[in-house]
């Protein structure tokens, strides 16, 4: 029972179980994030970020533009107006997104602490799911002049990548099963450049304020995100606890 509380309270709940990411495809580039924009979902899915420093900010629709604030939210080679945003919130985008956005209450990941609060992208992050759950991946959208793939990777292991979309202009679907954390992973195929979220494994960044590739969108009831080891010690130790108060409870009865 206390293992129990103590997880709800660490852990942040997710409302739906699903997550959109958008991927820009060049170095210092213009920081649309809809070059590709790729849906998760899988019982149990969660982010982490293994810095800790992240957190998750509402954002209206009349809010769109291209004044840079949040990091996405920026002019787009392809169009006035044409960010990731647009797909998400609602606004000039192609289905399946069209006019009323792909899930315009959910939140955006961003830095949660300093003056890039709220502003600034958060550089490394992976997702994990329970041991045995299947991941559905769906490339939902492809605006891009470059062709762009995107996949998956066991975190850690950066070289054994999984590519959700064969080809650079087809908007395909996969299911898989990582077994824990996995990262994203695009290639900009006309510059033979790769990009990962888990930028901690060898990604490219940029050398600006904006240094991930990728952004993330969700609908959390939960704040802050834990990284994974920190929600087992505390389970851990409070597993230990638990069993105490029963051996108390019982030596008491007997």
């Amino acid at each position: 029972m206390f293992l129990g509380a103590a997880l709800l309270l660490i852990a942040p709940t997710w409302a739906d179980n699903v997550f959109y990411v958008g991927f820009k495809d060049l170095v210092n580039g213009d920081y649309d994030y809809q070059d590709l924009v790729l849906q998760l979902s899988a019982p149990g899915l969660n982010v982490v970020i293994p810095n800790n420093d992240g957190a998750w900010f509402s954002f209206s629709p009349s809010e769109l533009g291209t004044n840079d604030i949040p990091f996405w939210n920026n002019l787009s080679d392809d169009g006035p107006n044409k960010n990731v945003g647009n797909c998400i919130y609602g606004g000039a985008c192609p289905a399946p997104a069209g006019s009323s956005g792909l899930a315009p209450n959910d939140k955006y990941l961003a830095a949660g602490s300093g003056p890039g609060a709220g502003i600034d992208s958060v550089a490394d992050v992976y997702f994990s799911v329970p041991v045995g759950v299947t991941v559905d991946a769906s490339v939902l959208l492809h605006i891009a002049a470059d062709p762009d793939v995107i996949g998956w990777y066991p975190v850690g292991d950066p070289s054994d990548i999984t590519w959700i979309n064969s080809a650079s202009t087809e908007l395909d679907t996969l299911d898989f099963t990582p077994g824990g954390e996995f990262g994203l992973v695009a290639e900009n195929i006309k510059n033979v450049q790769f990009f990962y979220s888990n930028t901690s494994d060898g990604g490219t960044t940029d050398t600006g304020e904006h240094v991930s590739h990728f952004a993330v969108f969700g609908d959390p009831s939960g704040d802050p995100i834990p990284e994974p080891g920190t929600v087992m010690l505390m389970g851990t130790a409070l597993l230990g606890i638990s069993v105490m108060l029963r051996r108390r409870k019982k030596e008491n009865a007997d």
